[in-house]
């Protein structure tokens, strides 16, 4: 775009998509493409950004940054792990500026590059035989090796050697990965070698990434050898929270023979955390060597057992866990044996195990099942129905039922068996109807709870005000209602699943949020601004439960938005801590203090648990209408236009005292700011635009910059700006367009008289300020046109003119003349002007003046034609010009309209007198 010596501009964010070419390995931008902005080759910033305005790529060609920057234009990016700097000597230009490598090489200029040549057609690997060379990406745990594979797209009959050096992203060499460089070997007849990196198990908990970048491929002959299609491999590391290190396998103490009893499989990770994204197959085996295996109706499992159905009582299965298990299943264990067993599983992929506490199978037990419609989806706050049943195998026939015996209230020990992840919050109160009771952790030294047995069957309700996770456990060792076959008693007991009590919702409240509904609404915070959020775990009844966030595993909450308006808008980025740790909550509550929005509009926050300790469905909240947002700040490019000459014919210029306007109408590129060199897309949508044309201010000019009068004071000028017109570029993009019908005056004068200059003249933004008070911080602007024209001092000058007073016709010329400096001159550049006889004052009184009217030639027109009538005397010609061919006629200071004399009858030729005088 343009020469060398360009005025400083800025291009302005414009999209990719854009690009007049985008053919690998070319993104051309031409001038259409960037706005229009000139660009110095001798002095450039060019930045490539992704859509949220984090930099990819950056280069600054200059020989210092003052030189090359514009201050309208953006601040210095982030860091890259590049040169970015390329110094300009001689005569270079960033015509041929390239890095060697592609991609990621040293910056360097060809010499001599001002001839004129362009840089296309040529690629820093143009014309290299040689395969296409790739290197893939990979994914390892702390700890981990990582292993890049480079592919070539066909083996060769001669060794490749490719250079190879790793290079941080967000993980640190000697913290978090070994730092390597080297070169490797493609053998002949291979396609395929690697590069191995170790990484270190650092702790961190954050996912961390680096990335290999290769170079110079070559023979063995150190010729250069093929083309990268893809340069730089990038490692993701993993934290050990991710990673499964055993499972946990979980069961009550004693079950029925007659009833399978509930199994539940948690993978955890090495802090003990569940791996929710474990998707891997287990096999299952009971140590007693039988059983058999089915889904449990408490919790359907979503992945697949094999064999289904298991009918071969040997105990063992397998289960291929899926994605909506979230790392935990639930699964029943039928075993008609009165057997004491325990429960192993292994992961099939890498021989990972965990295994229960034994489970002791009974003829006689008291099975606690759910009565509820909920079944065993437990909420705090929420009543939930059970019932404990009374169950024995008949030793007679071996059939299974109900114990009759058990009939009216019963005293039983009740105690609650808490999980490692219980938070020990406040215990469930147990409700029979006929007593209540708060189960403590340990069995009781005495019956602490009646049942109200109806032939086998007792009812009672859980009433719960915390989150928790245990069992219930209840002991009957007095009723002496099972006896043996000598008729002394026995005990029954009965252990229920494990019960994990969850909060019901999250309640959101975004701190001094006004909740706006629309586009209209109150202001909230601009884009990217920080706004606090309070969380709250609560229950069916809305009382905060004050042990969420204790558990052994400590449950969080994940962030998310939807944006509600403008409907079909851009929905942005939520930034901050999205991912809000248990460990944040206290009594039931955390803060997110520094969460932000790069949008304009109003969005809901969306809170989300998938699954409480492992335990579907997902926990969500929601926080209504967070809004409104609006910009973060206007930025502003300025085109400055170009002002127009009156005449063209020859030099182009504009008289003094004459108005101009613009041949290029200035424009203002408007985009509406989030953070960084985020533009807010929703600004121009759905109302949510609050900038009107009128709230741009703007200053007109009063004098030149330059030039001056000649007795010293600035040149003034009189200027007559329109309004202006506001219309969307782009979304988030506004352009303000100056208007065709402005005017500005250098204003003629007598003390105006002063050699032809170049106008230089500048129009001010005072501000840019829309009603919400979203302004632009770089204002006062300067708008400043380009004027490629002269502002010249004329006049119109009539000759006088003298003859008889019977000839058929008298001419008179006029013309147009300016001031060089020292006198008026003819001027030769005006065929443009217009003239008429119809403005000339005339007495008439000696001749009749022909009617006419044309333009002027080379600075001259006419001439005027005089029609004597026969007498003598002389007539004064009085033409009424405008203003800026007006001149000072008799000396006295101020501008008059040009006079001519034309006489008649007294014209006898030329009399050589030196001196005459009459007696």
């Amino acid at each position: 775009m343009g020469g060398n010596n360009k005025p400083l501009s800025c291009s302005g964010l414009q999209s990719v998509s854009g690009a007049s070419g985008n053919t690998y390995p070319w993104l051309v931008m031409g001038a259409a493409n960037l706005g229009g902005g000139s660009i110095n080759l001798a002095g450039m910033d060019v930045r490539l950004s992704d859509s949220s305005g984090r930099t990819i790529d950056y280069l600054r060609v200059g020989s210092s940054v003052d030189a090359s920057e514009d201050p309208t234009c953006s601040s210095d990016p982030d860091d890259l792990p590049f040169d970015t700097r390329l110094s300009l000597v001689g005569g270079d230009s960033g015509k041929f500026a390239s890095r060697s490598p592609d991609g990621n090489g040293e910056w360097s200029l060809s010499s001599g590059a001002s001839d004129g040549k362009d840089s296309e057609g040529n690629t820093n690997d143009e014309g290299v035989s040689g395969p296409a060379i790739s290197v893939d990406n990979v994914e390892v745990f702390q700890g981990e090796t990582a292993v890049f594979t480079v592919t070539l797209s066909a083996n060769q009959g001669s060794d490749l050697l490719i250079d190879f050096e790793t290079r941080d992203l967000s993980a640190k060499a000697g913290t978090d990965y070994s730092s390597e460089t080297g070169t490797i070997r493609v053998s002949a007849g291979d396609d395929q070698a690697t590069v191995s990196v170790q990484t270190f198990d650092s702790g961190n908990s954050d996912q961390t990434e680096f990335f290999v970048v290769l170079s110079n491929p070559r023979t063995s002959a150190e010729t250069q050898f093929g083309t990268f299609t893809s340069q730089a491999g990038i490692a993701t590391i993993l934290p050990l929270a991710n990673r499964l290190d055993r499972f946990e396998v979980s069961a009550p103490s004693s079950a029925s023979v007659c009833i399978p009893v509930e199994v539940t499989i948690r993978a955890l990770d090495q802090q003990g955390d569940v791996v929710t994204d474990y998707e891997g197959q287990v096999s299952l085996q009971t140590t007693a060597g039988s059983g058999n295996w089915s889904a449990a109706a408490s919790d359907v499992p979503t992945g697949s057992l094999a064999p289904s159905p298991d009918t071969d009582n040997d105990g063992t299965v397998s289960y291929q866990f899926a994605g909506a298990d979230n790392g935990t299943v639930s699964l029943a264990l039928a075993n008609a044996t009165a057997d004491q067993l325990r429960v192993v599983v292994t992961g099939v992929a890498n021989g990972q195990q965990g295994r229960s506490a034994p489970i002791q199978f009974l003829e006689n037990v008291l099975v606690i099942e759910s009565a509820d419609a909920n079944g065993l989806d437990l909420v705090a706050e929420r009543d939930h129905l059970f019932v404990a049943r009374a169950i024995r195998r008949d030793p007679a026939n071996g059939e299974c039922g109900l114990i009759p015996d058990y009939d009216g209230q019963v005293d039983v020990k009740a105690w609650l068996s808490r999980s490692g992840d219980d938070p020990g919050g406040a215990a469930p109160l147990v409700d029979t109807g006929a007593s209540a009771a708060t189960p403590g952790t340990a069995a009781p030294s005495s019956d602490n709870l009646t049942l109200d047995f109806n032939s086998g069957l007792a009812a009672f309700s859980l009433i719960t005000s915390d989150v928790g996770q245990y069992r219930l456990n209840l002991l009957d060792d007095t009723s002496g209602i099972v006896v043996d076959a000598d008729g002394n008693p026995l005990t029954v007991s009965g252990q229920s699943s494990l019960w994990t009590v969850r909060p019901d919702r999250f309640d959101l409240l975004v701190t001094d949020n006004p909740s706006a509904a629309d586009a209209n609404g109150p202001v909230f915070r601009s884009a990217g601004q920080t706004f606090e959020l309070v969380l709250s775990a609560v229950g069916a009844e809305g009382s905060v439960l004050p042990s969420y966030g204790q558990e052994g595993s400590p449950q969080g909450v994940t962030l998310s938005h939807s944006l509600l308006r403008p409907a079909g808008g851009e929905a942005g980025i939520l930034s901050g801590t999205l991912d809000v740790t248990g460990t944040s909550f206290s009594n039931g509550e955390a803060t997110a203090s520094n969460l932000g929005w790069n949008e304009v509009g109003i969005l809901e926050l969306v809170a989300d648990n998938p699954s409480y300790l492992g335990v579907a469905p997902a926990i969500t909240g929601q926080s209504g209408a967070v809004g409104r947002f609006v910009p973060n700040r206007f930025e502003v490019v300025v085109s400055s236009g170009e002002l127009a000459p009156f005449c063209s014919a020859g030099s182009a210029f504009v008289y003094s005292g004459q108005p101009m306007s613009w041949a290029v109408v200035p424009e203002l590129s408007i985009f509406a700011m989030g953070p960084g060199t985020y533009v807010t897309s929703n600004y121009t949508e759905g109302g949510f635009r609050k900038l009107a044309a009128g709230d741009v201010a703007r200053s007109e000019p009063v004098t030149d910059n330059v030039q001056t009068y000649l007795s010293g004071p600035a040149y003034p000028v009189t200027s007559n700006l329109q309004a202006g017109l506001l219309s969307v570029a782009a979304p988030g993009k506004l352009t303000y367009s100056f208007s065709t019908t402005d005017s500005f005056t250098y204003e003629k004068a007598v003390d105006a008289r002063v050699p032809a200059f170049s106008p230089n003249m500048t129009i001010t933004v005072d501000a840019i300020r829309d009603s919400d008070g979203v302004m632009a911080p770089a204002a006062p602007l300067s708008v400043t046109p380009f004027s490629p024209l002269e502002i010249r001092y004329g006049r119109w000058e009539l000759e006088n003119v003298y003859g008889p007073e019977n000839v058929s016709e008298l001419f008179m010329p006029f013309r147009a003349e300016v001031w060089n400096g020292s006198r008026f001159v003819e001027h030769a550049a005006d065929g443009c002007s217009s003239w008429a006889t119809t403005p000339i004052a005339d007495p008439e009184l000696h001749h009749a003046l022909v009617a006419g009217a044309g333009s002027l030639t080379t600075g001259s027109g006419g001439p005027l034609r005089l029609e004597p009538k026969g007498t003598q005397g002389t007539d004064t010609l009085v033409w009424d010009v405008p203003v800026w061919f007006e001149s000072d006629q008799d000396g006295d200071g101020s501008l008059d309209d040009p006079a001519g004399l034309a006489t008649f009858g007294v014209y006898r030729g030329h009399d050589r007198v030196i001196y005459w005088q009459e007696r």
